[in-house]
């Protein structure tokens, strides 16, 4: 029968009514306790998410640094080519590059999710890291680079020894930053099959009607491994600091 705001209301022992009371119930009350009893899945999928994380990282990085020498380079076409990724995948959401990843690449080329996975959020995350790595290179003074030439070192001499080593100090706080971003969207990988945290989180709230504590303990679990990328980012920073 309707209720007094005039939606419709179940009456106890209609169809459905003590399934749905007791979901209710179970919601309403609290029990920590299945955080233990689910954590051997909760432990599995965080693993599942720092190996996305990493390779995805280590990607991102190799793609990047290409991406911002190509920027550097003094041939034009090299240029606008990756100016033209980095607008193209900086302008995507990171979903539509997964489902394109997984649905379209994956496909073709016969890949897992977890392998279509690390391409999307590579393909994704490279864009930003070579913005970063760029703005880091071109923050060294060019005194070091004409230095560099004066002592007759090649280029690839010159920035494996001089221009990198000066530039990581710049980059290292927008590095991370965006690792943490990262690390975060990983989350996004559920959508393509990939049982990663958040994934596991949901399914485990949805089975066992306690969506409080499991996601709890997921946020609990996101905020220790950000909280190691914070800590490395400030041991790298004293490690790249200027010695006064």
């Amino acid at each position: 029968m309707p209720g007094s705001d005039g939606t419709a209301a179940l009456e106890f022992g209609s169809p459905g009514s003590d399934c749905t009371w007791r979901q209710v119930e179970l919601m309403s009350s609290w029990d920590w306790s299945i955080i233990q009893r689910c954590w051997p899945l909760m432990r599995d999928a965080a693993w599942v998410s720092i190996n996305l994380f990493a390779w995805s990282l280590v990607l991102a990085t190799g793609l990047g640094l290409v991406l911002a020498l190509m920027r550097m380079s003094s041939f034009r076409a090299l240029r606008w080519l990756s100016a033209l990724y980095v607008l193209v995948f900086r302008g995507l959401p990171a979903l539509v590059i997964l489902f394109f990843a997984y649905f379209w690449v994956g496909r073709n080329l016969n890949l897992s999710p977890f392998q279509s996975g690390v391409i999307g959020l590579s393909v994704a995350a490279g864009a930003y890291k070579a913005e970063i790595i760029r703005a880091g290179l071109l923050a060294v003074g060019r005194g070091q680079y004409e230095a560099s030439e004066a002592l007759g070192l090649s280029k690839s001499h010159s920035l494996r020894r001089i221009i990198i080593p000066q530039g990581i100090r710049v980059m290292i706080p927008n590095y991370m930053s965006n690792a943490t971003l990262l690390l975060k969207s990983t989350s996004l990988a559920s959508v393509i099959g990939i049982t990663e945290l958040t994934g596991r989180a949901r399914q485990l709230a949805n089975s066992t009607y306690k969506p409080i504590e499991i996601l709890t303990a997921a946020g609990v679990i996101y905020l220790a491994l950000t909280t190691v990328l914070t800590v490395s980012q400030e041991i790298l920073e004293r490690r790249f600091r200027l010695k006064t």
